[in-house]
């Protein structure tokens, strides 16, 4: 049985334990669907629905009774996604530009030749990626445009190009897996500079 917001947000003054259940019951794996199409791991998006349940049970006594319980999930939502891949992309950022400081000193002839044939790879991967997703990737990475640039300039949301950046890069790296565990030490040091 499906119990309205309002009766649910009513109740939370009286039983706040009684009404998140009922949100939970309704809300969760319909949050949970939607989370796994915007990330790319089913363990994170369980992750990130749990945060929107901690948030929800925080401010639950906040929540007025003609507020509707959906939008205001799906906002709690957005907002964590949008942190996680800001916090994904200065961690990749960070990783990439030390492992390019320490493989610069480092580099042999057949480090050179390893990173040759990773350049061919990215390349042709670059190439096969869908043509919006490439053109995305390439002003960040090639022009150095901010996200907020490449949305203005493509006349997309700034979270279209949050998301199209982020399955690029999970198509690069899921590309490099597939190779000996030099070539991909090499990757990461091409990658990297390609991120910075």
């Amino acid at each position: 049985m499906k119990v309205t917001d309002k009766d649910i947000l009513q109740l939370a003054q009286t039983d706040p334990r009684k009404a998140f259940h009922w949100i939970f019951g309704q809300y969760w794996e319909e949050l949970y669907r939607h989370a796994c199409r915007r990330v790319d791991s089913a363990e994170t998006a369980k992750d990130l629905v749990q945060e929107v349940f901690i948030t929800c049970w925080d401010n639950l006594g906040k929540l007025s009774a003609q507020e509707h319980l959906q939008p205001y999930l799906y906002a709690v939502l957005r907002n964590k996604i949008l942190k996680l891949f800001e916090k994904d992309e200065v961690r990749l950022r960070y990783a990439l530009q030390h492992a390019a400081i320490d493989a610069a000193t480092d580099i042999d002839p057949q480090q050179q030749l390893l990173t040759k044939e990773l350049e061919d790879i990215l390349a042709d991967e670059i190439g096969a990626l869908p043509e919006r997703m490439r053109q995305i990737y390439q002003l960040r990475h090639d022009e150095g445009l901010s996200i907020r640039e490449i949305a203005d300039r493509l006349h997309l949301s700034e979270q279209t190009v949050k998301n199209q950046l982020h399955t690029a890069t999970n198509r690069l790296r899921d590309r490099f897996t597939g190779y000996g565990l030099s070539l991909i030490m090499a990757g990461t040091v091409l990658w990297m500079q390609q991120a910075v």
